[in-house]
């Protein structure tokens, strides 16, 4: 009974949120994650106004994406060195989009 090939994780229960990137503009998936129903309408998605007031400060980001790097990420040593400044007056709505 271990061995059924639905068991483990095979239920979809949302969309494949690697290809919906691509398919809206950053206005409408603003908009979805600000209240996930201004834009559709039956959706179950829990809102998050408060990605729009959170902003970024970029305190460990040269240590995160460092880290990354050592995990196979493909960032340079200029896009480290510019992210902290890359981050200024973003929100983490702009994180997220």
């Amino acid at each position: 009974v271990w061995d059924h090939p639905f068991l483990w994780g095979s239920k979809r229960t949302g969309p494949d949120l690697a290809r919906v990137g691509g398919r809206y503009s950053d206005d409408w998936h603003r908009a979805h994650l600000y209240n996930p129903r201004n834009v559709v309408p039956e959706s179950k998605m829990p809102a998050y106004p408060w990605l729009v007031e959170n902003k970024l400060d970029g305190k460990d980001i040269e240590k995160k994406l460092e880290v990354m790097r050592t995990l196979g990420v493909p960032y340079t040593d200029e896009d480290i060195k510019g992210a902290k400044d890359s981050l200024k007056g973003k929100t983490e709505m702009d994180a997220v989009v």
